[in-house]
C-alpha cells in the first residue's frame, strides 16, 4: 500500500468492530500492549475518517486478538477486508 501518514488509499466507515458485524475478541493479556501501540499508531488516520478512539481501540484488540500480530498497513487493510465482507463498505 503506498500512503501517507494521515492518508488512506480507501474509505473506512467509523463504527465499532461488532457493528461491523465482526466479533470483537480481547488479545491475550501478553498481546494486548500490542494492540494498544498498533491502536496509537493508526489514531491519526483514522480520527480523520471520523473514528472514535474507543472504536480504534476496539477494532486493534480484536485485529491483535485474531491475527497475533501485525503492522499499520495490513492492520487498515483487514478493517476494510471486514467491513467489505459484512457488507459496510463496496
Amino acid at each position: 500500500m503506498d500512503w501517507k501518514e494521515g492518508i488512506l488509499p480507501f474509505e473506512l466507515k467509523p463504527e465499532h468492530p461488532h457493528e461491523a458485524g465482526v466479533e470483537e475478541l480481547v488479545p491475550e493479556l501478553a498481546q494486548i500492549e500490542g494492540g494498544r501501540l498498533l491502536a496509537h499508531e493508526a489514531a491519526a488516520s483514522l480520527r480523520e475518517l471520523g473514528f472514535t478512539d474507543d472504536e480504534i481501540r476496539e477494532w486493534a484488540l480484536t485485529y491483535i486478538a485474531t491475527r497475533g500480530s501485525g503492522d499499520l498497513e495490513s492492520f487498515l487493510a483487514w478493517i476494510r477486508e471486514m467491513e467489505r465482507a459484512h457488507g459496510d463498505i463496496a
